[in-house]
């Protein structure tokens, strides 16, 4: 039994595939582990001899000859790095483009703290993970792993293949697969423990793993469990400079509130920090610091437990199972909800019966006098403040995941092999937040004096136990407010589902189902004049379901929680696969190998019918040094459940309407931007406004307030992605411990899945510019002409093209500059992309996203970095090791031009000490981001990450982090 790695060095072959993603694990740590590794596989099969499988196919190998790119990220070197998540280690390879992490996912009303791959910037849905070359359940409702299921001390190594798999592995591998090769055959006993923390003092993130495994039965069983325990402490916004503000206004929702008159002008007023009455200007005194109450990273939990067993009955029959379970607590935290009476956001007050709320009644009580006299007797003031006090929105994530594989594979003779399977996988995961009844609310805010007391006004309320709220100015609350403010009474508006006296909460039960049957053959039927027609078939059998369940508030549209429904949903898929490799060809001056191949894959899906995947291609080698290959694949990815059946729910949008004359900057302006655009006073509403107003120009409420309705739409069809990848391999025998691939890639995905529709400000832009009724229809206008809602449903538009070249270069070689076993390693993987391009609908702009960053609101693919590259550099020397990792990545821009950012570099290192004769004990420290880049400063709403002002998923957000670490081995 061979690794990939130690197979190649031993042949010698030219044809080294693999290309060690982040040097494939530094020697020093190579050599602490005496314990039998995984075959490269991950099929579940052994090696038959001299051949391996690796990830991208499933046909066992003379030689590494497969025809598309594949990088390798081993357990060492995650350890390199101090990392404690696999995603981290991903996210190193020029490959993985941006993707969800615990501090790119606190702004999200669940699933904080999930950790989702995505190759190539085509999105976590188009990246298939496998586990020991099987799959695992996604997130809920969607294909996407969440990695921080996988502990990183059972794994052994990660192979990544970036081409042509959805033939062999079926559908969501269309910008690659991330295969997961666990330590099945681990021996002795590991205790791992490592801390880490910011140089700041903050960040805290510990790490314990308890890695045993033994064999049995005179080696014909073998067992290994592993037990790990990680923790991440929260970093608010609050902690850094270039977070710690809401830049650039801050927002029009304050806990003094801001109180409307019914007039022509919209007269204002709020309240200074004394709670005197004052005009309302828009000035940044009297904005609220959202960011003081957001997370840069939000805290996370987990507990993973895991065992994996075999035993080998006889060579045709080797039993194999594997278990998982882990649990996960994650928090977000997000400021106080902004309420107002308009319904703007979608969680306005009501009026106790459910009916619109009128607005704040001038006779109120608590009313200041000026305000009361300025509005007039019998008239209403609109508002808009924020919850401060009242209740707390933000979302607690608690999630389990099970996974378990049974299956059976051998040799069935004449160099014949089975693997049969079955795995079934889940995961639930509970969101809570505490949540208010906007009709509790908006009879608390009408007001009247009874008996020289101030109760409720509806006699309905009152009788129900309505306490009067005053919302002028800053307020504190009592308990009996609260209290009346989160419970349902039964009187008034009818909840279905909920029960007199229920304590209102907000709740999102999701849970994932999924079943994987697997039956495959692989082997030879005849030689060719190079070697065995190489030949694997099989088939596949797949179910999945998915419930999404709100509480009754929620689905209600009363709480304070974005209206949402219920999903249920479910799909099975039938699926045959036939893969062929041909060595045509070989051992002549000129041709030493030539060899074909090709795989074809037929599947039946109950949601899009039937679709067929192939890929074709091959391997040439003039000589034994240099191998050119090339592939080309057709590759499908049918809608996910949420795609599907995902209901209509409230979003915020992030929109300029193109007749706003302040261009979306509110009252932070002194004058308007530009004049009013063509066309614009023909909009209904518009002319009527301007009869009574100098300009048409959005109030910063307005722009913020902005919300639409999405959806899944149970009429997608599958996407079509087409693939090719050509390149070349050179290992020269007479520089040992060479290697060097190159590879052009491009990928076409066509007729892909919008799940929540075209892009809300094309669908404004498009609206504007040609009328027509598909993006009209989604944008709605109040009287006055301003857009208050932009609405979506998933749809296959649009089409992404991304292309490139990866270039990887490993060196290693023994110095003996001090020491005999002195020896260095060296590795280079770098990526030119040539285009990331995406059109949102036919016909429409082709949006170029190269040299730009990946904003909240911009819709783009990823960052679309022109160069990025990762060199590793290790030395060791006896009982020492020294790792140096540096990243790069090129200038790109921000907000249409408006925010240049420089080229980024990042330093990390780590020192190794091997402790004993045996070195059974292992000390590390390091540093990672050394010297301590801050990640670039962005303003604007649309421009940056909530409560981040960067580039969230882009950068590194938290600067300096030291760590150390202990191993014993037993």
């Amino acid at each position: 039994m061979k690794t990939v790695l130690s197979h190649a060095l031993k042949s010698g072959s030219a044809t080294l595939v693999l290309g060690i993603a982040l040097l494939a694990g530094p020697a020093f740590a190579q050599d602490a582990t005496a314990q039998p590794t995984t075959p490269a596989a991950g099929s579940g099969a052994e090696d038959a001899g001299d051949t391996i499988i690796v990830t991208g196919s499933r046909i066992a190998r003379p030689e590494v000859q497969a025809s598309v790119p594949v990088a390798v990220v081993s357990a060492g070197s995650i350890q390199s790095a101090g990392q404690t998540n696999v995603l981290d280690a991903l996210r190193d390879l020029p490959i993985a483009g941006q993707s969800a992490s615990t501090t790119a996912s606190n702004f999200s009303n669940f699933g904080n703290g999930e950790a989702l791959v995505n190759l190539r910037n085509l999105g976590s849905a188009r990246t298939l993970v496998l586990i020991n070359g099987r799959r695992s359940v996604g997130i809920p409702g969607s294909s996407a792993v969440d990695l921080n299921n996988i502990p990183t001390d059972l794994i052994d190594h990660v192979e990544i293949a970036t081409g042509g798999a959805s033939a062999v592995y079926g559908s969501d591998a269309v910008a690659g697969v991330v295969n997961i090769i666990l330590k099945n055959k681990f021996k002795g006993l590991e205790l791992h423990a490592q801390d880490s923390i910011t140089s700041r003092g903050d960040g805290n993130s510990p790490l314990v793993s308890l890695l045993g495994g033994t064999e049995f039965a005179g080696g014909n069983g073998h067992i290994v469990a592993n037990f790990t325990w990680t923790k991440q402490d929260a970093v608010p916004s609050s902690a850094r400079r270039y977070s710690q503000n809401d830049s650039p206004t801050g927002s029009a929702y304050t806990p003094q509130g801001a109180f409307i008159l019914p007039d022509v002008n919209g007269t204002t007023f709020t309240f200074d920090p004394n709670n005197a009455v004052i005009p309302y200007t828009g000035a940044a005194s009297q904005r609220y610091n959202r960011a003081s109450q957001r997370l840069l990273s939000i805290p996370v939990e987990r507990y993973t437990g895991s065992l994996l067993a075999s035993y080998d009955f006889s060579p045709a029959a080797h039993l194999y199972a594997e278990f998982t379970y882990s649990k996960t607590k994650a928090n977000g935290q997000i400021e106080p909800l902004a309420v107002d009476d308009s319904g703007v956001q979608g969680e306005s007050v009501y009026n106790f019966d459910g009916s619109a709320f009128p607005g704040i009644s001038s006779s109120n009580p608590y009313m200041p006098a000026s305000i009361a006299a300025a509005a007039g007797p019998g008239q209403f003031v609109s508002f808009r403040k924020r919850s401060n006090g009242i209740f707390d929105r933000s979302p607690h994530d608690d999630r389990d995941y099970w996974r378990g594989v049974i299956g059976m594979n051998g040799d069935i003779g004449s160099g014949w092999h089975y693997d049969v399977s079955y795995e079934h996988s889940q995961v639930r995961d509970l969101t809570t937040n505490e949540a208010i009844l906007m009709t509790n609310l908006g009879a608390s805010l009408q007001a009247t004096t009874i008996g020289g007391q101030i109760v409720c006004a509806d006699p309905v309320a009152r009788a129900a136990g309505c306490v009067p709220l005053n919302p002028f100015g800053y307020q504190t609350y009592t308990p009996a407010q609260i209290k009346w403010l989160s419970t349902y009474t039964g009187q008034g508006a009818t909840i279905a589902g909920a029960n007199p006296g229920d304590h209102v909460i907000a709740s999102f039960l999701q849970k994932n189902y999924q079943d994987v049957v697997t039956a495959s053959v692989n082997g030879s039927l005849f030689n060719l004049p190079n070697g065995p027609l190489g030949i694997a078939a099989g088939a596949e059998y797949h179910h999945e379901k998915v419930s999404e369940v709100f509480d009754p508030f929620t689905r209600s549209g009363l709480s304070s929680q974005q209206l949402n429904g219920n999903e249920f949903g479910s799909y099975n898929s039938k699926e045959a696969f036939l893969e062929i490799n041909a060595p045509i060809f070989g051992g002549h001056p000129g041709i030493y190998s030539l060899s074909l191949e090709g795989a074809v894959r037929y599947a039946h899906y109950s949601t899009v019918g039937s679709v067929w995947t192939y890929k074709y291609g091959g391997t040439y080698a003039p000589i034994p040094d240099v191998r050119f290959r090339a592939i080309y694949a057709r590759a499908v990815r049918a809608p996910n459940l949420n795609e599907l059946y995902s209901p209509q729910a409230n979003t915020a949008q992030q929109v300029v309407d193109p007749c706003d004359q302040n261009n979306g900057l509110g009252e932070t302006v002194p004058t308007p931007q530009r004049p009013l655009a063509a066309g614009c006073s023909a909009i209904p509403g518009i002319a009527t406004y301007l009869q009574s107003h100098a300009n048409f120009a959005y109030s910063l409420a307005q722009v913020q307030t902005i919300f639409g309705l999405v959806g899944g739409n149970p009429n997608l069809q599958a996407e079509a992605t087409n693939t090719f990848t050509a390149g070349m391999t050179v290992a020269p025998r007479f520089l040992r411990n060479f290697f060097l691939t190159a590879d052009y890639y491009t990928i076409k995905v066509k007729n892909a899945i919008l799940s929540s529709g075209v892009d809300p400000q094309t669908s404004v832009n498009e609206c504007f510019a040609t009328g027509s009724a598909s993006f009209c229809d989604l944008v709605h206008r109040d009287a006055n002409g301003f857009i208050t809602e932009v609405d979506g449903v998933g749809i296959n538009a649009a089409s992404y093209h991304v292309a490139g070249l990866d270039i990887h270069a490993v060196y290693s070689f023994n110095s003996h500059f001090f020491h005999p076993t002195e020896k260095f390693s060296l590795d280079f993987y770098y990526n030119h992309k040539f285009k990331q391009e995406q059109t949102p609908f036919a016909g429409g702009p082709v949006s170029n996203e190269l040299g730009t960053a990946d904003t909240y609101a911009s819709q783009q693919l990823g960052t679309g970095f022109k160069d990025q590259f990762t060199f590793n550099l290790d030395y060791t020397t006896g009982p020492v090791g020294l790792h140096y990792r540096l990243k790069y990545f090129s200038p790109v821009t921000a907000s249409l031009g408006a925010y240049s950012i420089p080229s980024y570099t990042y330093h990390d290192v780590q020192a190794k000490f091997m402790i004993g004769e045996d070195r059974r004990f292992e000390f590390y420290v390091g540093a990672n981001n050394l010297f301590d880049k801050q990640p670039p400063f962005i303003a604007g709403g649309n421009s940056q990450w909530p409560g981040t002002n960067t580039v969230a998923d882009t950068y590194d957000l938290l600067g300096r982090v030291l760590y150390a670490g202990v191993t014993a081995r037993f």
